[in-house]
């Protein structure tokens, strides 16, 4: 009798409990959450740093008066480009404009944030 006792308490107790995966999941989205903030916060800020003299405040391509003019980052034409060319031209230029080269200025990190922050604008 007192091994069913015990039995049932062990099982009502693991009824009770909250699953553990559970937790862990719901902590992680939190955590990627506000690990997506604070890259997106810093993206913003290498962005007001590096890009934000031709590239403008909002992104629109029309703070500095070059041919080509810079490109207007929220555009349909820019977004619709993949991370990895968005990242490419970030990391090497763009040959004919006044796009230069950020490879060794900016770290890989630096420059997946300033991506974020890049597809962030044209919310």
């Amino acid at each position: 009798m007192r091994t069913r006792s015990i039995t049932m308490a062990v099982i009502l107790t693991v009824l009770w409990l909250p699953p553990a995966h559970a937790t862990s999941k719901g902590e992680s989205r939190h955590a990627e959450a506000l690990r997506e903030h604070y890259d997106l916060q810093e993206g913003k800020r290498l962005y007001e740093q590096n890009c934000r003299f031709c590239h403008g405040d909002q992104g629109k391509g029309n703070a500095y008066d070059v041919t080509p003019p810079p490109a207007n980052l929220t555009s349909p034409a820019v977004q619709q480009k993949s991370d990895a060319e968005l990242t490419q031209t970030i990391h090497e230029g763009e040959r004919g404009t006044a796009m230069g080269s950020w490879k060794w200025a900016l770290s890989e990190k630096d420059k997946q944030n300033i991506l974020q922050y890049i597809r962030w604008l044209a919310r």
